[in-house]
């Protein structure tokens, strides 16, 4: 007698190794989604940016204080993913050294995304490592 179908144990290994699959691919996942949240940081930051190049234009110094800019304070936003902030580094009335941080916790992690201008002609996008930037 033939039978047609397969045996349990059959069935078995193949849900085991979709099991393996699956937690393979969650880890990804999980890392590809929160690089796509963290074009919400990119794109405010960016505005933040050039709102504190033009407030130094305008007055020579920076301001820490987001909600001073010409610009709707992305904190205010009431379903953000991340929370922004100003430090003045050293800025003169003829250099801008700042630094723009947006940070996110979710999962007990933590995602950050800066930008550190360290010139009048120079800075830099930094992504922390969880979410694909450099370790050190």
């Amino acid at each position: 007698m033939h039978r047609k179908g397969f045996t349990l144990l059959e069935v078995l290994i193949v849900v085991i190794i979709i099991g393996i699959l699956a937690s393979i691919a969650l880890p990804q996942y999980i890392m590809t989604l929160e690089k796509s949240k963290s074009a919400e940081a990119t794109t405010n930051i960016g505005s933040i940016r050039a709102a504190l190049d033009r407030y130094w234009y305008q007055n020579g110094a920076i301001t820490t204080t987001i909600g001073s800019l010409d610009i709707d304070d992305p904190n205010s936003v009431t379903n953000k993913l991340y929370t922004y902030s100003v430090t003045d580094d050293g800025t003169t009335s003829s250099t801008r050294i700042y630094t723009v941080t947006g940070t996110r916790t979710a999962g007990g992690n933590t995602y950050t995304v800066q930008w550190k201008q360290d010139s009048n002609t120079s800075g830099k996008l930094l992504r922390s490592a969880n979410l694909g930037g450099p370790t050190s």
